[in-house]
């Protein structure tokens, strides 16, 4: 019963790992596109480059997870 809950957690967990990162395309996409139209902030750069280092983190945890599986 521990492995099927260990599945389960692990398969919840990808799912969220999936939904975050689409989001994060979605934000660093829409950072490209402003910034065709104006020069970014640095503001605006310091959050792409922490979501570039998110989108990282979160693929090196799909690695893992896939890895134990």
């Amino acid at each position: 019963m521990s492995n099927k809950c260990d599945v389960s957690g692990r398969n919840h967990r990808v799912s969220q790992i999936k939904d975050e990162l689409g989001r994060l395309f979605n934000e660093q996409t829409e950072f490209f596109r402003r910034g065709a139209r104006a020069k970014h902030t640095d503001a605006e750069v310091a959050e792409y480059e922490k979501r570039r280092q998110l989108i990282r983190e979160l693929f090196a945890e799909l690695d893992e997870l896939r890895e134990a599986a």
